[in-house]
């Protein structure tokens, strides 16, 4: 999606917002990029968009990384003296092992931890922590939109460069393509780079952004290290981020967590209240317990399993769905009587527990 003039995704965001020397994250330019004859407009916006956001820059050592990048990305040509080609490309140094946030709450999950350590934690305590670190975050290729080089061979070539020896990327190097300015091509033009950059995506792991200009891009790029930064302080969310704040009447007793954490899940469903969350906690004592009685209800009934409540299916399947809790009483706070749940808010408990339920049933 191409960047609007209020910065990424739509969110302004001026220099003069941006947090100060981020002196832990650093770009690596290369020379086709920075060089004094390099030409184009990207360079100094970018360079300026540098010094006010205290990033520091240096120019690639193409010797280190025993060349530039393959033929057809580089020039046409066979390249300078650097052996930098004509690429337009650089890439994140991190002075700490960085790690995606999604990699660290993915094996935190899997390893049944619920603490919430930072990147540099999770390197430091060895492990699996270790072994998805890197100090080279990301690599940016620059294209214009109108000439992008977006062949999945091409990409492709890149990425395995990339990944091999002597470059120090590592195979799980993170390649984004950056598509700098407003596409005047025609459909079908439109269309197959499209599906090059997909196929490059699935093939390759190599993603992409479109940004309207420039300024754009510069700005994404800064966005990008300064998000990497801030990842050194950026700790876990515990598994279930509220933890009873809205419980009122729940005893905050250490031996009865699981019932306050319970109670607080449900609530997050619109219509459920905390009386309602209860009364719900006080029929099924837990998520699995819930699943299953709606299971037996499936079964009972004779509703076929494979008819998500929430589809269009057999009548019968939907009438459970509506009379699951739907007599379900709760008290109403403040005053003696109670009411029944009905069957809005039991269709829509039924639809989210449900073994098969449907994606847009799914809270996130």
């Amino acid at each position: 999606k191409p960047l609007t003039d209020q910065g990424v995704g739509g969110v302004e965001c001026p220099h003069a917002a941006m947090p100060p020397q981020p002196a832990n994250v650093a770009l690596r330019v290369s020379a086709a990029l920075c060089g004094a004859d390099a030409g184009g407009p990207l360079w100094p916006k970018l360079q300026e968009a540098l010094q006010e956001s205290g990033i520091a820059w240096s120019p690639i050592d193409h010797v280190m990384l025993g060349g530039g990048p393959p033929q057809p990305w580089g020039s046409s040509g066979d390249g300078g003296s650097d052996g930098s080609g004509g690429a337009r490309w650089a890439y994140l140094e991190s002075d700490f092992p960085y790690a995606p946030h999604r990699a660290l709450v993915a094996a935190s999950a899997g390893g049944g931890v619920t603490g919430a350590p930072s990147a540099d934690e999770a390197a430091s305590s060895g492990g699996a922590g270790s072994a998805m670190t890197t100090r080279f975050p990301l690599v940016l290729a620059f294209e214009d939109v109108g000439s992008a080089r977006a062949a999945p061979e091409a990409l492709g070539a890149l990425a395995t460069w990339l990944r091999s020896a002597p470059r120090p990327f590592g195979a799980q190097a993170h390649l984004l393509l950056v598509l700098i300015g407003e596409a005047r091509s025609g459909v079908a033009q439109r269309q197959e780079q499209a599906l090059g950059l997909s196929a490059s995506l699935v093939r390759h792991g190599v993603g992409s952004v479109e940004v309207c200009s420039v300024e754009h891009a510069s700005r994404y790029v800064v966005q990008c290290a300064l998000s990497v930064a801030e990842s050194r302080k950026r700790r876990l969310p515990s598994r279930f981020k509220v933890a009873g704040v809205r419980c009122q009447t729940l005893p905050r007793d250490p031996q009865d967590r699981l019932r306050l954490t319970w109670v607080s899940q449900l609530m997050q469903l619109a219509g459920v209240s905390e009386e309602i969350a209860k009364s719900i906690a006080g029929r099924h004592s837990s998520p699995g317990a819930l699943m299953q009685a709606i299971v037996d209800a499936l079964g009972a009934s004779g509703a076929a399993s494979s008819s998500s409540a929430g589809a269009r299916g057999p009548a019968d399947a939907s009438a459970l769905a509506d009379a699951f809790l739907a007599d379900l009483e709760f008290p109403i706070r403040g005053k003696k009587g109670t009411r029944r749940l009905g069957p809005v808010v039991s269709r829509r408990i039924f639809q989210l527990f449900h073994p098969e339920a449907l994606p847009e049933h799914v809270l996130v």
